[in-house]
């Protein structure tokens, strides 16, 4: 058995499938899922890959809370094209904002349960290196409901995945600074099979242009001494906040738009944040969604070649014939 320490060190810096199977329809937000994709992962020297999944569009919404079996076998076979190329692989529960919600909490709860009893039944025999992230970015839920989702989960995974690595988000769209703002506050079940996860696009007004940020880009350039400083200060927070509880670090998500640009810094923005996961030994996935934060073009099977080089990447010759 693998533990999350170790885990945190195999994962070492990956990359999201954003846009895909979290979209109301494959397709919809970005070209549908290729075994292909997997391949350019594997060779630009990604060794983990964060696969966002959205159930509410394809689950009953009245017990059992079945979930269509179509959509769970290309699910299967997506995260198989990734346990294939033994990359370690992350699904999730993504947009599945329906359960974010502090009036209707309590009464989607069961459902929420009845798809982590489904997606747990139907991995319990994938390797070790698939590992299940409860709830993407909660930021409306209060405390106790975050707490009694994981109370309520944590079990369910267990009955049917004994050892595999559950990852826990907190608040405030899962930022480090809620962890480390509020300790003690979140849930952490007697497990030793356990990692914390966290997001972060800081600072908003430069990394966030174009998307969170409708009216242009607020921060026109990154990468002053004072801005590598204060990237490193809160990973320096969130490492002891790790160190304290025991608890390894996946950083599974961060990214900058490509509004911005090498002259503006987002190159060098790149270049920081993977010198920082490494310096502290993070798990981490950067954001890549074929979109505002694209590093792949699935379509044109090409690659942004400088954020891969500033994060120690290499472009891969094309796959397309897979």
């Amino acid at each position: 058995m693998t533990s999350p320490k170790e885990m945190q060190q195999k994962m070492g810096l990956g990359i999201n499938l954003g846009n895909t199977l979290e979209a109301p329809i494959e397709g919809q937000w970005a070209p549908a899922a290729k075994e292909s994709f997997f391949q350019q992962y594997k060779e630009a020297g990604f060794s983990t890959v964060r696969i966002p999944v959205r159930w509410d569009k394809h689950t009953g919404v009245s017990p059992p809370y079945t979930i269509d079996t179509v959509f769970m076998e290309r699910v299967a076979q997506v995260v198989g094209w990734s346990l294939g190329r033994g990359l370690v692989t992350v699904v999730n529960s993504h947009h599945d904002d329906w359960l974010d919600n502090q009036t209707t909490f309590d009464a989607g709860l069961p459902r929420f349960q009845a798809i982590w009893t489904q997606i747990s039944q139907r991995f319990t025999n994938a390797p070790e290196i698939l590992l299940f992230e409860i709830f993407n970015e909660p930021h409306v839920m209060s405390i106790p409901q975050l707490n009694a989702m994981n109370a309520a989960v944590h079990p369910i995974v267990r009955k049917y995945n004994p050892t595999r690595i559950l990852l826990l988000g907190g608040l405030q769209w899962m930022s480090p600074g809620w962890q480390v703002q509020h300790p003690g506050q979140m849930f952490i079940p007697h497990d030793s099979q356990l990692m914390v996860e966290i997001h972060s696009y800081d600072p908003p007004g430069f990394a966030m242009c174009g998307d969170a940020i409708k009216n242009g880009c607020p921060i026109k350039s990154w990468g002053s001494d004072a801005d590598v400083a204060a990237l490193n200060k809160w990973m320096d927070d969130v490492s002891k906040w790790s160190e304290i509880y025991h608890l390894p670090i996946f950083y599974g998500e961060f990214g900058c738009t490509h509004l911005q640009n090498a002259s503006t810094g987002r190159d060098v923005w790149y270049k920081a944040h993977a010198e920082g996961i490494a310096a502290h030994g993070f798990a981490a996935a950067v954001w890549d969604d074929d979109g505002d934060y694209r590093l792949y073009d699935r379509n044109a099977d090409s690659w942004d070649a400088g954020v891969l080089a500033a994060m120690s990447k290499t472009v891969p010759p094309p796959q397309k014939s897979i």
